[in-house]
């Protein structure tokens, strides 16, 4: 999800008990996994979903999203940001590409992603398709399919601590920037 939410970021979380809706940051499980996972909810039951390229398609339209293209990641430095090079488009929220978008490669999605990228998926009543935010670096609906309403907990709120180890010193530091941001 970087760089909407970092390493170090802790988050306040509301319950989920109402409906859930597109462009939400959830906390949520797979059906048969117990871990707690976090991504936005980009497509609705009843809708029809394909992602081609970096642009995702909703019942034929495109989904408007702020997409930035960022210096490939170090996970060395996995506490820091992603470097922002460029952006276009324009929506609610931001989601961050590290490959080379001129690679044709890049264009291909792996086999491991089944779901929505060859072609359109039905979303089935009660289910939803999440994806991170950090597209190309996450494991999300393309790679495991929908989840159910019932295994998403709750929203993702605000950042309310956010910290990291100063790589020189080994000391942490606070990211007083994100304190208290609200999670878009």
């Amino acid at each position: 999800m970087m760089n909407t939410i970092l390493l170090g970021d802790c988050l306040t979380v509301h319950r989920l008990f109402g409906d859930v809706k597109r462009g939400s940051v959830v906390v949520f499980e797979y059906p048969g996994d117990s871990d707690r996972y976090i991504a936005r909810v980009v497509g609705l039951p009843g809708e029809t979903i394909q992602i081609r390229g970096r642009s995702v398609y909703i019942n034929g339209s495109e989904l408007p999203e702020r997409r930035v293209q960022t210096k490939p990641e170090d996970f060395s430095d996995a506490f820091d940001k992603l470097e922002e090079i460029s952006s276009d488009g324009d929506g609610p929220y931001e989601v961050f590409f590290t490959s080379d978008p001129e690679d044709p490669t890049a264009q291909q999605p792996p086999d491991e992603m089944k779901f929505a990228t060859s072609s359109p998926l039905s979303i089935r009543e009660g289910q939803y398709f999440l994806l991170g935010d950090n597209r190309d670096n996450s494991v999300d609906s393309r790679y495991r399919g929908t989840v159910p309403r019932e295994l998403i907990w709750g929203t993702a709120f605000v950042i309310y601590w956010s910290s990291f180890e100063d790589k020189a010193t080994h000391e942490e530091r606070v990211r007083s920037e994100r304190l208290f941001k609200k999670i878009k």
